[in-house]
């Protein structure tokens, strides 16, 4: 079986240049915004860095560093893929579960 193709250390280098990135976006366009009113260079350079500061909060809170590195069959991700129509294949599923397709009119070819 094939392992993943990015180790935990360039996962982390990613995330946080993601993070960095995402709080300079936020910045520079609030940064750009205040330029376009007309404001004086000392305001338009707190309004940089204020809103730089804030988009680091936000990229904190909206990319999470864990996602990416937890295994599957927890709360947040759930279970596999394919884990139920593998179980179900193999018989060792649940047979009494309704299937999508039954009763909708069609006919089932197996």
């Amino acid at each position: 079986m094939v392992g993943p193709s990015i180790t935990d250390a360039d996962r982390e280098q990613f995330l946080l240049r993601l993070k960095i990135g995402f709080s300079l976006l936020v910045g520079g366009s609030m940064a750009m915004v205040t330029v376009y009113g007309g404001a004086a260079l000392p305001v338009v350079a707190g309004v940089f860095v204020g809103t730089t500061a804030l988009g680091a909060v936000f990229a904190w809170v909206a990319i999470p560093d864990s996602v990416a590195g937890q295994p599957y069959d927890t709360r947040v991700r759930g279970p596999k893929p394919g884990t139920r129509t593998r179980a179900r294949r193999e018989g060792d599923g649940p047979t009494e579960e309704p299937r999508r397709a039954d009763g909708d009119g069609r006919e089932r070819t197996n």
